[in-house]
């Protein structure tokens, strides 16, 4: 269901190691205070942890400038994915497709009813056209309208997953305002946040002071290269987190990842280090992929971690095979809702793994050519 499945890889192919392009981490490690926080922690794991993770809530408000009293922590966003559904239950939510698989498992979950919106490949580039007018504006809210039809919780994702692609400013603030208008809550996943460059990280954190039915996932997992750990958490109105609270494992988040998230946190000079590390490795993939000029490949570039590739001749599972056997794992895409065809996610790791995912695909191409 999910990348990053080592275990089974092993049993799979046949080998002891591999290059994980199937789980969107951060390739890079923690940061190197985290080995030493762990160690530091070690004593602490024969106490209970913090159930209110009162420390690493005061170092998330410091970081992120939200009060205290509005965040909660979590086993990662998982965990609080259905931790919230459990607690709202929901009746019908609108979930746009293809994402990730959870929101439809918490979902269903609770008995709700699921309304599908379709993106595709495109994501949300599939709404960047013509919005300029007041036609085109109107037809946008009718759509929407439709969309969100009777439903009491919407599923919004971006950097969107799997495809990389970014909901724009104007276009957020105009579902914002019918969910309000509605009645519908908007949970909004922020997990790959960090990954993006300076001039589009924009965080829709902003927002909750003005938006109460607003609540907005934020990983530590991904960016952190935690996921060992699970380290997830929510922003949202202190009545709602209290609600939630009624429906949470008061330890959900034991002392080591308090300990880490704590650290990694408050090392500011990580997160530009990572982000240019990845740009690095990022750049060398797609124009090595762009010079090798696949014929039944095509890239959908995005600007964070991890992209989709389409696979146009044949089916995506003879090139997952055939990587495998070359000690490459990427995401098979078969079990995303609402993807027609065949897909493959690659994350973006070092420039090594990058230029070897180049070389299994070239080999594939070859030995089909022959």
């Amino acid at each position: 269901m999910h990348g990053g499945n080592l275990r089974k890889a092993q049993e799979l192919y046949g080998l002891d190691s591999f290059i994980d392009l199937s789980a969107n981490i951060n390739p890079f490690g923690p940061p190197q205070g985290v080995w030493k926080s762990l160690q530091e922690g070690m004593v602490d794991i024969v106490n209970y942890p913090d159930p209110e993770s009162r420390v690493l809530r005061t170092t998330l408000s410091n970081h992120l400038g939200i009060p205290i009293d509005s965040i909660m922590v979590g086993n990662g966003a998982g965990d609080l994915i259905f931790t919230i559904v459990q607690a709202l239950k929901p009746k019908k939510v609108a979930i746009p497709i293809p994402t990730f698989s959870e929101y439809e498992r918490a979902a269903r979950s609770v008995g709700a009813e699921v309304n599908y919106i379709p993106l595709g490949p495109e994501g949300w580039d599939k709404f960047s056209g013509n919005r300029n007018s007041s036609s085109d504006e109107n037809s946008f809210d009718q759509l929407w309208r439709e969309y969100l039809n009777g439903c009491d919780l919407l599923f919004l994702c971006s950097p969107h997953n799997p495809t990389g692609s970014l909901l724009d400013k104007d276009m957020f603030e105009r579902i914002l305002r019918l969910t309000k208008e509605l009645g519908c809550r908007i949970l909004f996943d922020e997990s790959f946040l960090d990954f993006l460059p300076d001039e589009l990280r924009q965080s829709t954190r902003t927002y909750l002071k003005t938006n109460e039915h607003l609540l907005v996932l934020y990983s530590l997992t991904k960016f952190y290269s935690l996921p060992g750990l699970r380290l997830g958490t929510v922003f949202a109105h202190p009545s709602l987190l209290a609600r939630f609270d009624q429906y949470r494992d008061p330890w959900s988040v034991n002392v080591l990842a308090q300990h880490a998230g704590i650290t990694s946190l408050e090392d500011s000079k990580f997160p530009e280090v990572v982000r240019e590390k990845l740009g690095e490795s990022r750049s060398v993939f797609y124009r090595e992929f762009t010079q090798c000029g696949f014929l039944h490949l095509r890239l959908w570039p995005s600007t964070v971690n991890f992209a989709l590739i389409e696979v146009l001749n044949h089916t995506s599972r003879e090139l997952i095979q055939h990587l495998g056997e070359q000690g490459i794992l990427v995401r098979d895409c078969a079990n995303f809702t609402g993807l027609p065809g065949d897909f493959i996610r690659v994350a973006i790791k070092d420039v090594l793994a990058m230029q070897r995912l180049i070389e299994g695909l070239k080999a594939y191409y070859l030995k089909e050519e022959q």
